[in-house]
């Protein structure tokens, strides 16, 4: 499968047209190819707008986080070109071959969201510069999970497989998770979408507790204030990406209250 070669679904081909019609702007795709020899992150020579792609790829701080997700969008913006570049990671697909709709059409949610106008962080390619992916996710997948199961898209079937790895390799005794800042703040928001997305995972759940005790709170926290407000809502929206901020911020600088 490469750039030229990705086909979508009915589905995501219609979602596309939509998202492109809201405000004009592009949805280019492209699968990132992976050598594990060197563990850098390539592209295929035939991806359209293969400049644009690379810009990020090349950036550390971006690579470094894209290295840990299965797929990534970005809203490129400058001067009057703005485009949303769709990435899948070739480095897991192992993992989610057989899954390309699912991850292609949570991607097209995050478009989806900003095309409509919603607010979202800048990234800022510096030391916390995953505080504001994860931010963003927080609160941009609680609408798009809901849109994909209007759209009749299955997105549960490659999360549930997703978390059983997770816990399989936990039973094998790895260590998932490093104790850092990002780390952190990555798990808080595999959890909170945990929460809100699935019914209740207690061996996920006691992973986590296990081997990141300081996430919990802030994910009783975060759960709690996003159950409380209307993410519909384009201010209430605004407001939960600063309040989510603040607590992933906290919990990645170690200061994260009990």
């Amino acid at each position: 499968m490469t750039a030229a070669t990705l086909v979508l679904t009915a589905a995501l081909a219609n979602w596309q047209a939509e998202i492109e019609s809201l405000g004009g702007v592009p949805v280019l795709l492209a699968k990132v190819e992976y050598s594990e020899s060197d563990n850098t992150l390539r592209l295929p020579a035939d991806t359209p707008r293969r400049e644009l792609f690379a810009h990020y790829l090349n950036q550390p701080a971006f690579a470094t986080q894209f290295h840990q997700m299965y797929a990534a969008m970005v809203h490129h913006r400058v001067l009057d070109q703005q485009v949303y570049l769709i990435m899948l990671n070739g480095e897991k697909e192992r993992e989610w071959i057989g899954h390309e709709e699912a991850l292609l059409a949570h991607e097209f949610g995050h478009a989806w969201i900003k095309a409509q106008g919603y607010p979202t962080p800048r990234f800022l390619n510096d030391a916390w510069s995953c505080i504001s992916i994860h931010t963003a996710d927080i609160t941009q997948h609680v609408l798009i999970r809901a849109e994909l199961d209007r759209r009749k898209i299955d997105h549960l079937s490659f999360w549930r497989a997703s978390i059983a790895r997770t816990i399989a390799q936990a039973e094998k005794g790895s260590a998932l998770w490093t104790d850092t800042g990002c780390s952190r703040a990555a798990v808080a928001a595999q959890l909170v979408d945990v929460r809100l997305g699935l019914p209740p995972q207690p061996a996920y759940e006691e992973l986590v507790r296990r081997q990141l005790p300081s996430v919990m709170p802030v994910v009783d926290r975060l759960v709690a204030y996003l159950r409380s407000v209307d993410l519909w809502d384009k201010t209430q929206h605004r407001a939960a990406l600063q309040t989510v901020f603040s607590e992933l911020k906290a919990l990645g600088e170690g200061q994260a209250r009990d």
